[in-house]
Parts: structure tokens; C-alpha cells; sequence
């Protein structure tokens, strides 16, 4: 990829959480995995290891020159806060949305700009949990990158309508008031909330119990 993109492209590798069908990976897998990708200036390595691996993550960061990035899975500052301490991410991943609202998105924030750590926003839901990461992206100064779905449509396009603009690949401070979200009736009707959907499904990495 970096002799196809060329020496500027910003690359990133996406280790799922050191999750495979055969094996969580463990902190020397990952190490190899970090070592083996520095000679190609990765702008970070998100989530080599479990999000259940402070530990893992601090001696990580320690021992290679990729930025590890990671926490979208940490909900509200008191959980990041034992991230942060040990410096386990060069950047760390929180989501409005998930971590606790805007106001504890900028308290991690800020949580991460004192250990001198930058943020990216983490945001994979609808268009309601889009915005709010790009306005919690903007206000904070530590933030290197904002996620945007590739090819988002109905509830992200349906209620963003038109609030959120990319020009040459970036995007421009939102400039509606409050989130600017549009959520009409016939919205609504065609999303009827459905239980047990969403984040309340297991997946790979999130495995719920009763």
C-alpha cells in the first residue's frame, strides 16, 4: 500500500482488537505485528490487543515507534482514565456516543492532551452519533482525525441533510446550531427502534451475557 499511495498518504491498520478465528493475540504477537509495519510510517495501529489490556497496551506503546491508537470500546473518563495514566494509546479512539456524551468525549480529551497523547474520534453509528463526534472533534485541540463512514445513507443522510461537509477531503466546522441533525416524523416511522438491535448484539470482541 505505501509503495502504491506514495510517501504522504496517511495509512492506517485496524487490528480488530488482536481478535482472529484461532486466537485473541497476545502482547508479543502484537509486538512482531508493530515491528514488522514501522518501517512503513503508519499514521497508527488501531487495536492490536483487547480493549480488557491496559497493561498489554502501556508496554506496547513502549516498545514500538507506531502510534498505537485504541479505546472505542471505553465508556466514561473513569475507565479511560486507567488508559490514560499508563499512556497505553498515542491515540486514543472515544465516541461521544458510546464513552458518555460530549461532555465526557472533552474530558478525555483533555484526559489525553495532558499525558501529551492526541485523540481521533471513533464514530460508527448513525447520523445522530456521527455529528456529535465531529463537534466534540473540532472543539477538542488534540484531535488528529475525525472517522466518517465511507458510504453512510438512511439515518445518516436522512437527518445530517446536508450539515456535514467534506471539500478535498476535509471537513469544515459544522455551522448549524446544536448537534444539526433534522429528525422528521416520516424518519421515524421508516427507523422504528428495534429491541435487541445495534450495540445490544454480540459480536467478535463484545460477546454479551445475560
Amino acid at each position: 500500500m505505501r509503495a502504491h499511495a506514495g510517501p504522504d498518504a496517511w495509512l492506517m491498520m485496524d487490528g480488530h482488537m488482536g481478535n482472529n478465528p484461532q486466537a485473541t493475540w497476545t502482547l508479543e504477537v502484537a509486538s512482531a505485528v508493530a515491528t514488522a509495519l514501522e518501517p512503513y510510517g503508519l499514521f497508527f495501529f488501531e487495536e492490536p490487543l483487547h480493549y480488557t489490556d491496559p497493561w498489554g497496551y502501556a508496554q506496547l506503546c513502549k516498545s514500538t515507534t507506531v502510534p498505537i491508537a485504541g479505546g472505542e470500546c471505553l465508556t466514561a473518563s473513569y475507565e479511560w482514565r486507567v488508559f490514560a495514566e499508563q499512556d497505553c494509546f498515542d491515540i486514543g479512539q472515544p465516541d461521544a456516543s458510546f464513552t458518555g456524551g460530549l461532555g465526557e468525549f472533552m474530558a478525555v480529551a483533555k484526559m489525553m492532551q495532558e499525558r501529551g497523547r492526541k485523540v481521533a474520534t471513533h464514530a460508527w453509528g448513525a447520523g445522530g452519533s456521527l455529528m456529535q463526534n465531529v463537534h466534540c472533534g473540532f472543539a477538542a485541540p488534540n484531535t488528529c482525525i475525525l472517522e466518517i463512514a465511507p458510504d453512510y445513507a438512511g439515518l445518516h443522510s436522512e437527518v445530517i441533510d446536508g450539515g456535514l461537509i467534506i471539500k478535498d477531503g476535509h471537513v469544515l466546522p459544522p455551522d448549524r446550531p446544536g448537534l444539526g441533525i433534522v429528525l422528521t416524523e416520516e424518519t421515524r416511522r421508516r427507523y422504528p427502534f428495534k429491541p435487541g438491535s445495534g450495540e445490544f448484539n454480540s459480536v467478535p470482541g463484545k460477546i454479551l451475557t445475560e
